[in-house]
Order: C-alpha cells, then structure tokens, then sequence
C-alpha cells in the first residue's frame, strides 16, 4: 500500500496507472497558499523474497542491501547520478526497480530491510530546494522478472520519452579511442610532447587529444583560483591556434578542458561577478557562478564559443558542473527562481551555440555527472577518476552503460608504471572492454613490450568497436562485479572474463572473441549445443599461441595467457 505525505506547506495526492508489472505513480503536489520549498515522502513495503542485492547509479562498490535505520542513500539531482535503484536477486533478476522522472531536483531511492517483518520498505524522498507552488512527478515501479540491467536500461529509454530530456545526437568521433593529457602530463603542458603523443597514438588508432587542466595558468598547483577568466597563458601554449592546427596535421582532434562554475579568487573578472554567485568554497580558492542571473550564462557561453571558433577546438572537457546547487534566495536581476533550471538552461544553450559553430562538437563529463538531464548535455560521459585502479574503472563503466544509452561511455585516463609487466598492465585496458579507451601514458615512457601491448589491444578494441559499444550487451555476476560481460551483435558475440574461468555461451554466433581479464589461464568454454569450430588463442601482443580444430560437444578447457584473446570461428 501506497503511503504518501509532504510538508505541511502543501497538500499532495496521486494516482496509479498499471501496465502489467510495471505500475505509475503520478504525484501532484500544491502549495496551499504562497510558493514554499517541497518535501514529498513515498513509501511502500514488499515481501523481501528472492532478494539480494542493492543496484545504484554511484552505489555499485556497495552492493549491500541495507536495514531501514541505515540512511546512506546518495541524492540524485540535475547534475549528479541518476534517480533510479534496483533491488537484485541471486541470478542477477530483477526484484523491483524503482526510478522517478525528476532528474532536476534532489531525489533520494531507498530500499532498505525491516527486520521486523522481513520486508524491504521502498520510499521516493524528493526536495524542492526553491519556493514553488505546484510539482508534478512519476514515479516507475518495475516488478517484472527479468535481468536487472535490462530494467535499468528501460528507464534511461523512459526518461527520454519527457520533455526536455532527449539526449543529444553522439558523433561518431564520440567513440573512438582518445589520448588525455591528465596523468601522463597533469599540469606539465608541453606543446611539443603533446604533438609527438598526437603523432604516435594516432597511428595506434587514436583520434583525438584531450588537454586537461593547466594551460590556463603560467605557475602548477595553487588549485583554481585563476578560473574564471580562461585565457590561455603564454607560458603553456604560446599560440593555442597554432597548436590547434598542428594537432589537427597529424590527423588528431583537440579537446580542452574547462570547470564550469569556478570564479577564482584571482581572476580578472571576479569583480565583475563577485555578487553573482551562489557561495564560496574557499578551499579550493573559489566561488561558485550563479547562473540564474543571464549575465553569468552569456558570459560563460561566450567563452566556449570564443574558444570553439578563435581556437579551433572540436571539444570542451567541462567539469565540476556539480558544483552548482539549488538555493531559496532570489535576488534582483535572476531570471530563473531554480538553480537546477538555469542550469538546464545554460548547458542547453552551450550545446545550441557549439553545434552552430561544429555539428559534431565533442562534450565530455565525467560521473556522477551522469543523469538523464546530462545527457541532454552532454556526448560523453567518462568513468570517474580511479588512477590505476582497473576494477573501478570497469565498475563506473559498467554501472554508465546500463544508464547512458546510446551517450558515448568512455573510461578514466589508463594508466600503468613503466616497471608493469605487459601483460599486468594489460588489466587497465581488458577491464574497460565495454568503453571508449581513454589512454594516459605517454610514449616515451612505457616499454617496448607495453607498446606492443597497447598496440594490439587498441587494433583489436578498433576491429570489435561497434560490437563493444553497440550491441546487445549481457552482465552476468553482479555478486561478484561480474564474473562475465559480453555484447553481441549479428553473428560476432565479444566477451570478458573477469572471474569464475569460465564462459558459458550459445552456438547461434558464427564469431566468438573472449577476453581472458583474470588470472586464471586455463579457461572453461561451454558452447551449446556444440558444432565445429578453429580456435585461435593469443597473447596479450597479439602473439600466436596455439591453433586448433574443436566440436564442444563438450565443456572445452583452453589454455589461455593472462590478459590473452579466444577467437572461435564457426
């Protein structure tokens, strides 16, 4: 039973719509006199049978499911996750999987145990930060007994169905693999180096270079309080067009990195903006932009279209987008009472201006800048930072995948020592299987042997791109940050083995490729009902192992290197 209440402020009913096992909840809510802020609370209790585990956008290294006096819950919100969870069972079905349409104000999911009747009790618990005086809402409960992933994927398709939520059309540059500056360089800008970078990736298969933060300060460190102005300091790039155009000559596309909301404390036009922002984070050396005043989102438009046009850039990195926040206080000149509006506002006229200038003009953010509402934002959303830690990676990007729909998902900037055996140093790169390979090492580093490595994984990731990122994909083992990934699409499947030694796959793939992502190298192969195929195994430099003829009739045991590749031909 549907339980249903909201601040005193207001009054607040609703209405159910069923659709087999998926039900609607459609709120509405009135302020009953002037506009207030809004706080809707819905609860409802299910038997907890079956049940197993916790699945969230920026949940899913917890994966516990929680009693009801645990309060951990993370908030959604217009720049930060998502508004939707599942609860999972032991197969990776779906038990339920709530979501709500409001991916602009705070919304907090919870499922969570009763341990007094063994129940989960479920609650949608939304926050209107501004004063309002009306709110609409739905809310999708879905029971129906299928993978839990393909659930989730059905509300990133739901969301797009509201207005103002279509995401943004993805270029095909997109999803091709990138070369990012970030860990390799950090704040070390070397026109130079990059161009040699540029050079060698791109006949690696990259085709594009992203300059992360430092170009537009003369001194590294000192965080961001020279944010704001964003001109290019003469002591990094002596000329940016110059550099745009060398970039451009060796095939690569030039991406530039920018934060959204920083008004240093340094910079030129703090004075201008100094009563315009929403409060100051002074550790960082900042404040953060008010962009309900038109002012602030004219003058932040016009710089990434200066730099767009004057620059030649193809795309803009832009972070710290979550910055911004919801606020109660309305002054003189605003144009908008919700913070989360004109952000909308400001992001889609930065996407209307962009694309004037480039159809196919490339926009990256990073999570938890991931919801609905980003995407109408953004063409790009990259895994969060996890320097050299591949099993995060690989849980971003899966967790991205199963929300972002047809967004490009990339992963964090790869990296690895240069002591690293190839095929260790492998595992960053096998563990974002599903992604668009951001690489972060440099050249004139990394090994001989790691060159080759990297050479063959990113031929091979080429080869298989449109099966990796456009195919039907499959997570088996959410339990165990999935034991078995895999994506398919025609008559090529493409999967990772990330634990358990084994693959359990049907005969209907006239291609099959496995990774071999774990330790173990004897790999168990289970292809039902069986037939003849050529299997081929490889290291993870492209080296011959073996070659040989199988039928499976039966459960075939392959001896595969770490990190090394499967190719079954029918």
């Amino acid at each position: 039973m549907l339980k249903l209440t909201c601040n005193d402020d207001f009054t607040a009913e609703y209405t159910v719509e069923t659709d087999g096992a998926i039900t609607y909840v459609k709120i509405n809510a009135k302020a009953k006199a002037e506009a207030k802020k809004l706080q809707l609370d819905l609860r409802w209790r299910m038997d907890c049978v079956g049940a197993n585990l916790i699945w969230a956008p920026m949940r899913f290294k917890d994966k516990s499911l929680p009693p009801t006096w645990q309060n951990n819950w993370p908030d959604s919100c217009a720049m930060s996750c998502a508004p939707v969870t599942s609860l999972v069972g032991y197969g990776d079905e779906n038990r339920i999987t709530v979501a709500s349409s409001d991916a602009k104000n705070k919304v907090k999911l919870q499922i969570a145990v009763v341990e007094a009747t063994a129940e989960v009790e479920c609650g949608v618990f939304t926050e209107v930060g501004c004063y309002v005086s009306e709110y609409s809402a739905v809310i999708r409960i879905d029971r129906r007994n299928i993978p839990f992933y393909e659930a989730v994927a059905d509300v990133s398709r739901w969301w797009e169905t509201f207005p103002g939520y279509e995401s943004v059309p993805v270029p095909d540059i997109a999803k091709r693999p990138m070369y990012s500056t970030w860990y390799s360089y950090h704040q070390d800008i070397d026109t130079e180096r990059f161009l040699e970078e540029c050079r060698y990736f791109k006949a690696l298969g990259c085709d594009a270079i992203i300059v992360d933060d430092g170009w537009q300060i003369s001194k590294n460190g000192g965080g961001y309080v020279n944010c704001g102005d964003w001109e290019v300091s003469p002591d990094k790039i002596a000329d940016i067009k110059a550099f745009s155009d060398a970039v451009h000559e060796t095939g690569m596309k030039l991406m530039l990195w920018f934060s959204i909301p920083f008004l240093g404390k340094n910079s030129k036009v703090r004075e201008r903006f100094k009563d315009k922002t929403l409060y100051d984070a002074d550790y960082m050396g900042v404040s953060v932009l008010d962009p309900r005043y038109p002012d602030v989102r004219e003058y932040l438009i016009g710089i990434y279209e200066n730099a767009a046009k004057n620059w030649g850039l193809d795309g803009l990195k832009l972070d710290f987008i979550d910055s911004f926040c919801q606020s109660e206080e309305v002054k003189e000149g605003m144009d908008y009472v919700s913070c989360f509006d004109a952000v909308d506002r400001l992001m889609k006229d930065v996407v209307k201006t962009l694309k004037a200038v480039k159809p196919d003009m490339l926009i990256e953010f990073r999570q938890s800048y991931i919801g609905p509402l980003m995407r109408t934002f953004g063409n790009i959303f990259r895994s969060g930072d996890c320097p050299e830690d591949s099993l995060t990676n690989r849980l971003n990007i899966l967790s991205l995948r199963q929300t972002s729909g047809e967004t490009a998902v990339h992963s964090d900037m790869i990296m690895w020592h240069k002591n690293e055996p190839a095929e260790q140093a492998a595992y960053q790169l096998t563990n974002v299987l599903f992604s668009v390979p951001q690489i972060s090492v440099s050249c004139s580093v990394i090994t001989e042997e790691q060159k080759k490595m990297l050479a063959n994984y990113l031929s091979f990731w080429n080869k298989y791109r449109d099966v990796l990122l456009s195919g039907r994909m499959t997570y088996k083992g959410y339990a165990s940050n999935y034991d078995f990934v895999s994506s398919e699409l025609g008559e090529t499947l493409v999967g990772a083995i990330y634990g358990g030694g084994a693959a359990k796959l049907s005969g209907e793939h006239e291609n099959i490729v496995l990774v071999n992502a774990e330790p173990e190298t004897e790999i168990i192969v289970d292809i039902a009902p069986g037939g003849n195929y050529t299997v081929l195994v490889t290291d993870c430099c492209g080296n011959k192992s073996y070659e040989k003829q199988l039928s499976f009739k039966n459960p075939a045991k392959l001896s595969v290197p770490v990190n090394g590749y499967i190719y079954i031909t029918k």
